[in-house]
């Protein structure tokens, strides 16, 4: 894996000293409100905020005054996004030269319908049309996103409490997720210094699982590949015992009743 440093000297800025929302207003748009929290980060009282909204080609930027005299968004409509789309958000701020000073990505607001819970879960699901699909796994952006079809009635309850869904899809999530951290992105350390923390978080989640601390080796020679496979087997088999995949599975088929 492949270290990343801060080289530049620009600072992070806290998730937990952001707080951005999204409700949607007349008309089937999404507008956000904005505030975020600067003590104790030493910035020039000049520098400038800006709030970045994206997600794939969609893109918007909004100035939001300086470190000094701040002026968040309310009720901000983010124009041309489609209201049941998955949106992230990145803070910056600047310098008068243009200069990165400080940065937050790959921020995910919390909706006004959704409880805490909601807010912190380790996957974020989009509600978009897939055609013939039930549910694809976009490991292709900023993070991983479960894509629900919205054209399926009471999807969202059904991602959350259906039975078949639960035991036959959420282990292939893990699966393809940490594939893609562990061998394809070479990402196998929670220590590791970079903006890829929601590999870090998946790494935290799989150890939990397992519970014990164990990760698989960096590298991506055969055998190294192979102890990688190894793992992950190891830990779909664990999140299907904690959640007792099998038998619920059975139990609503029914087998092995008289």
């Amino acid at each position: 894996m492949i270290r990343r440093f801060n080289y530049t000297g620009r600072k992070r800025i806290p998730r937990s000293k952001i707080s951005l929302s999204l409700n949607e207003v007349p008309g089937r748009k999404l507008a956000f409100d904005a505030f975020i929290d600067f003590v104790g980060i030493p910035l020039p009282a000049t520098a400038k905020i800006y709030i970045e909204a994206y997600r794939k080609t969609y893109f918007r930027r909004f100035q939001c005054g300086t470190i000094s005299t701040p002026a968040y968004q309310v009720n901000q409509i983010l124009e041309g996004l489609d209201p049941d789309a998955l949106v992230l958000f990145r803070v910056k701020v600047v310098d008068k030269k243009g200069r990165l000073l400080a940065i937050a990505d790959r921020i995910r607001p919390r909706r006004t319908e959704e409880d805490q819970t909601d807010r912190q879960s380790l996957l974020p699901v989009e509600f978009i049309d897939l055609g013939e699909s039930i549910w694809h796994l976009d490991l292709e952006g900023d993070l991983p996103i479960l894509q629900l079809n919205k054209r399926i009635e009471n999807i969202k309850d059904i991602a959350r409490h259906d039975t078949f869904f639960l035991t036959l899809v959420y282990p292939e999530v893990v699966r393809q997720i940490l594939y893609k951290v562990v061998i394809e992105e070479d990402y196998t350390d929670m220590e590791a210094e970079g903006e890829e923390e929601w590999m870090i978080d998946w790494l935290k989640f799989a150890v939990q699982i397992l519970g014990k601390n164990h990760l698989p080796p960096t590298g991506s020679s055969e055998s190294i590949k192979q102890e990688k496979l190894k793992w992950l087997d190891d830990v779909v088999n664990a999140f299907c015992v904690n959640n007792a995949v099998l038998e619920k599975y059975m139990k609503e088929q029914k087998i092995g009743e008289p």
